[in-house]
């Protein structure tokens, strides 16, 4: 088949298979071509453009799209598994919304979330040009943990505070050390705030806010992470640490006479911009400890959670 290119715009004499297999957009008697489309065709000797060699082809296609390496392993597979999609500036369209990524790219979840395509996948090459693909959606994650009014004393030790182990036994807040509950300053601001704790320093009674600047002292982001955290528990969460998984917090749905299987494992990224393969990575982790990976950031109604998670497509 005979592809010809003149200036920025690739064409074929129109064809009822092309069309059929979802390839060009049809104008008076020609297929439109998109450059990845020509490309495609050319590699899989499907067409040969006239008057210009293999190399001229590739200069051709990466003189007007950018991020072209990406978005042709993408559409290579698509098309390889009985997809088709159309090329529509950074994504390609079809069953899901594909927005194609290299493994080393920095990504702003906020910036695709906030594009609100439904059934969007990120589809990420790797350096052997393989893919793999995460489906990006927002959610509304919900517990159905209850707690009973209680109020209790501690003591401000360094940067934990030191109460009744009723806390851990009951609702697993901190951990045990003895007969007592050795909590974070998280956890104890939280409880301050809800009216739950008293907690004392030399023998006077701390505010919050006192609680606040000595989180703020250790961690530069105590205040986003405390936001964070209590909104996970007005949500009917039990929120624990997600550190040892490369997590802010770890999510669990109830607590029963034990704690159970946790659900869900939350980082914070807000604004901030992370290569792909970080998200793979923490994708892949929660996956191999059967829980849902949740990325949240920030706007002006609140925290926004958005789940990724690997699919099959």
């Amino acid at each position: 088949m005979k592809i010809f290119v003149e200036n920025d715009v690739a064409y074929v004499s129109f064809s009822k298979k092309l069309e059929k297999m979802g390839i060009g957009v049809k104008k008076g008697g020609k297929l439109i071509l998109h450059p990845i489309e020509v490309l495609y065709l050319v590699l899989n000797g499907r067409g040969e453009v006239v008057g210009k060699s293999l190399v001229d082809v590739f200069e051709w296609c990466m003189e007007r799209i950018d991020n072209f390496i990406p978005k042709y392993c993408v559409y290579e597979d698509l098309r390889r598994r009985g997809y088709k999609v159309k090329i529509l500036e950074d994504v390609l369209v079809g069953k899901y919304v594909f927005y194609p990524i290299e493994e080393i790219e920095d990504v702003s979840i906020r910036s695709l979330a906030e594009r609100r395509f439904e059934n969007l996948v990120l589809a990420v090459v790797d350096e052997e040009n393989e893919l793999t693909y995460y489906k990006v959606k927002e959610v509304e994650p919900r517990g159905r943990h209850e707690e009973e009014e209680f109020n209790v004393k501690g003591v401000l030790v360094e940067n934990r505070i030191f109460t009744d182990g009723f806390l851990h036994r009951t609702y697993f807040y901190g951990s045990m050390k003895g007969d007592m509950t050795i909590l974070s300053i998280l956890e104890g601001a939280y409880l301050v705030e809800k009216g739950c704790l008293e907690v004392y320093k030399a023998g006077s009674k701390l505010k919050l806010d006192e609680l606040i600047d000595v989180g703020r002292r250790k961690d530069p982001d105590f205040e986003r992470r405390f936001e964070v955290y209590r909104d996970l528990k007005d949500r009917g969460f039990v929120v624990k640490t997600g550190l040892k998984f490369g997590s802010d917090f770890r999510l669990y749905e109830y607590v029963g006479e034990r704690l159970p299987h946790s659900t869900y494992l939350v980082t914070i990224v807000d604004d901030r911009t992370i290569p792909a393969f970080e998200i793979v990575r923490a994708v892949r982790l929660a996956h191999s400890v059967r829980k849902k990976m949740l990325f949240v950031y920030k706007d002006e109604k609140g925290n926004r959670y958005i789940s990724i998670e690997r699919v099959k497509v």
